[in-house]
């Protein structure tokens, strides 16, 4: 496999991961069905309502709401026992860590991530915990590419390829949403709309088969009924666009609760182990007055879509939510916030409507698209994905009548939630981030020539042929030259190099009596493949030092003559030059 082109094998291994990341997916959601039935619909009696591509939304409100804080504190409890015993990192909505492992970790995640993040997971959302399947599945899918990358032993590059490829495939996978799923694996990386292009195809390709494997047993309908409602009103814009200036200001509230919340656990002096389950305690509590807000919530948005439930629960639920999620999430837990933070959206965009239409009772607004591009715009917002959010959303709801409106909601939100981001470890953009450090060094020497440099480089110096081993290391020692220039004796014709490195291998090899009769002709080990011209480009300088093993290489100028050599140290000077204004 080695042999095959680098895009090829890209290829192979996507669809391997894609594989992997479908069944792990559909582990993931066993999994968590068996916690929710256990600890959810049996311990607590609460049934809650499904999206209409996962079941009904008849639900049943908890029975024994005494039971919440204990079935949550004890959910909290094995979580935190799961992650702070065998990987501290699986802590938190795992988006975040998949980030970072990119960005910062050369895309190595340990191997036991993914099954820990399943169970702890499993546990946090099916004891009622307010998280998503998009943080799990997201680390889950991740921990697989880059466990993959270990067997067949990738460079750095294509193991942070696999995880975003992991990424991609888990999420689109789980949410039924494989183009959407792969553009928020390359979208997500980055706060400032840049994406990270080269691992696009391989993601899409290792999504549809996630998706593919996943739907196979789970059906292919989207995860929400909509209606199929049609965007046909140009001047309904200016209330879409209100209702995403919104939501982007809403963003910031709820990343502060979010993080201060996490803050404020930190400063608990307890062992991290139980700080998960204070948290459960705590949203336990919560829930006996206002049950709504535990678990992931999709089905209340399915109901709201329909008017399904009252003007005090719609008016609560959104910042119920914010509160929920960070005491399951922020407190140690294991989970994700894309499914709280598209609840969230979504009633807020009913609540939207609602109010429109009581003000203005002739708009007579319906409901459900006000629904749609509130979970897109929000989450677009929120998590600073945009492209990922419409499409997502889109998939998720079926709802391709809305793109027009959910775009105008998406650009305000956007607008309005400046550089506010849920996920900390995303960075401005490729500039920014350590895993294309070197991309960019190489464009900017591509930019540059040796005659760029040439202000900072050395006089050559020159010896004669017949020039005694003892002199050339005097030379040597009274300079900072790395190579001296051989001449003809009698010409002065470029002969070649003599470089210090090679100098030392040949004293410490040789006897007493040997050095002595050494002449620099003895030491030539380059001659005209090592001359650099002025006119080259400071890349192909760069690979030359690395090609032959030297720190530094004689100047060709265009008339012939060899003045100078630039050093490695001469081209970091024109290098760091280049961005002075």
């Amino acid at each position: 496999m080695i042999k095959l082109p680098k895009l090829t094998r890209l290829f192979i291994f996507a669809i391997l991961v894609g594989i992997i990341a479908g069944f792990g997916a559909l582990l993931f959601d066993w999994v968590l069905r068996i916690a929710e039935h256990f600890l959810m619909f049996k311990a607590m009696g609460f049934i809650p309502p499904k999206p209409g591509g996962e079941g009904s939304v008849k639900f049943v409100l908890p029975r024994t709401k005494w039971l919440l804080p204990v079935i949550l504190g004890i959910g909290g409890l094995i979580a935190g026992f799961l992650i702070y015993t065998f990987a501290p990192e699986t802590e938190g909505h795992g988006t975040d860590s998949a980030i970072e492992a990119f960005h910062f970790n050369k895309g190595k995640i340990r191997w036991r991530v993914p099954i820990i993040k399943t169970l702890a997971s499993a546990v946090t959302i099916g004891s009622g915990g307010s998280a998503g399947r998009e943080g799990p599945i997201a680390q889950i899918g991740a921990g697989f590419g880059s466990f993959l990358a270990d067997i067949f032993k990738l460079p750095t590059d294509m193991r942070r390829i696999l995880v975003v490829v992991g990424i991609g495939a888990g999420i689109g996978s789980i949410f039924r949403a494989p183009f959407g799923g792969a553009l928020f694996a390359v979208e997500v990386l980055y706060t400032q709309m840049d994406i990270e292009m080269e691992s696009l195809i391989p993601t899409l390709v290792g999504s549809i088969i996630g998706f593919s494997i996943f739907g196979a047993l789970h059906g292919w309908r989207p995860i929400f009924n909509t209606s199929g409602y049609h965007f046909t009103n140009p001047a309904h814009l200016l209330l879409y666009s209100a209702l995403g200036a919104i939501l982007g200001l809403l963003v910031l509230p709820y990343v502060r609760l979010f993080y201060g919340t996490r803050d404020l656990f930190q400063r608990i002096k307890i062992p991290r182990v139980f700080k998960p389950a204070i948290g459960g305690l705590m949203l336990g509590v919560l829930a006996i007055f206002f049950p709504y807000c535990i678990g992931i919530g999709y089905g209340w948005i399915q109901l709201a879509m329909v008017g399904g439930l009252s003007l005090g629960v719609l008016a609560l639920l959104p910042f119920a939510k914010m509160l929920a999620t960070s005491l399951s999430i922020s407190s140690g837990g294991s989970g994700g916030i894309f499914g709280p933070t598209i609840v969230i959206g979504g009633i807020l965009g009913a609540l939207y409507s609602i109010f429109l239409n009581s003000a203005f009772p002739s708009l007579n607004l319906p409901v459900e698209p006000f629904v749609v591009v509130g979970m897109a715009g929000y989450i677009s917002s929120v998590a600073k994905v945009p492209l990922a959010g419409l499409i997502m959303t889109m998939e998720m709801t079926g709802g391709y009548g809305l793109i027009v409106p959910a775009l105008a909601v998406i650009i305000f939100g956007l607008l309005t939630s400046g550089e506010t981001t849920i996920y900390e470890k995303q960075v401005p953009n490729k500039l920014s981030s350590p895993a294309h450090v070197g991309d960019f060094v190489v464009d900017v020497l591509e930019g540059l020539t040796v005659k760029d440099a040439m202000p900072y480089c050395s006089k050559a110096i020159w010896v004669d042929e017949g020039t005694p081993l003892p002199k050339l290391l005097n030379l040597f020692s009274n300079s900072r030259a790395d190579v001296l220039c051989v001449k003809d004796n009698s010409t002065g014709e470029y002969k070649g190099i003599i470089s210090l490195h090679h100098v030392r291998e040949v004293i410490l090899q040789s006897d007493e009596l040997f050095l002595s009769l050494i002449l620099a002709h003895d030491l030539i080990t380059h001659t005209r493949e090592v001359l650099v011209t002025e006119d080259e480009n400071l890349r192909a300088v760069l690979q030359k030092f690395t090609e032959f093993d030297l720190d530094e290489l004689p100047i060709q100028e265009n008339g012939g003559d060899i003045r100078k050599t630039i050093s490695r140290n001469s081209l970091l000077i024109a290098y760091s030059k280049a961005f002075e204004i």
